[in-house]
């Protein structure tokens, strides 16, 4: 079921894990209605009642990737809707599809959704998408997590997949970048894994960076 997250943003879920200790995968929906667009986030597989859903908000314009292998099901939703994908372009020589398009850190997409690139965290083209409704909130892939009952990280916590750790060559550096989203406006956040943070993101943030990494 495709649940209302916060302004104009939407989720759905897949649930992954052993029947203990289930926990989601995520992807988002974006409205931004003063440009015509609905960008999806590293799109999962939506049930046809999903799809009724998501074409009552709009029709799908953009697929937003904040890695290379979190693709998903986007050429599929590019042939139904149509819609572009994008990709870091620092990630554009390992994409696993055609790309049509790329962003850079900094960039601000359809002056609604700020480009975060994520650098030091074991692949280059990490990105946070920083959608600027109400208070702010952060979209995230792989470089951190939330609520996940498979490796002890309760709801309403911040953690880190021990996949993700070796991936990391310089823990200094990776923690700096980290540090760095601590800058932006947002009181929640998101994650391609593990349950979302609605309000006081930052105050979660701010004790997992105290304490790990």
């Amino acid at each position: 079921m495709l649940q209302h997250l916060y302004g104009d943003v939407y989720y759905w879920t897949e649930r992954h894990g052993n029947p203990q200790t289930t926990y989601d995968w995520n992807s988002y929906a974006i409205r931004i209605e003063q440009s015509n667009v609905l960008a999806l986030v590293d799109p999962l597989p939506l049930t046809d009642a999903e799809i009724r859903q998501i074409e009552e908000i709009g029709t799908p314009t953009h697929i937003l990737l904040t890695c290379n292998w979190h693709l998903r099901e986007g050429e599929i939703y590019r042939k139904r809707w149509g819609c572009k994908i994008f990709l870091n372009a620092l990630g554009l020589s390992e994409a696993e599809t055609t790309i049509d398009g790329t962003f850079e850190g900094g960039d601000r997409l359809w002056d609604a959704v700020r480009v975060i690139h994520i650098p030091h965290v074991g692949w280059e083209e990490e990105t946070g998408f920083l959608v600027e409704q109400a208070q702010g909130l952060l979209i995230v892939g792989d470089v951190i997590c939330g609520g996940r009952a498979d490796i002890g990280v309760p709801d309403g916590k911040i953690g880190i997949f021990t996949n993700q750790l070796e991936a990391i060559s310089d823990r200094r550096k990776a923690r700096d970048s980290l540090m760095g989203l601590m800058e932006y406006p947002f009181d929640a956040i998101c994650f391609a894994h593990g349950t979302p943070i609605r309000h006081q993101a930052k105050a979660a943030l701010q004790r997992f960076l105290a304490t790990n990494l």
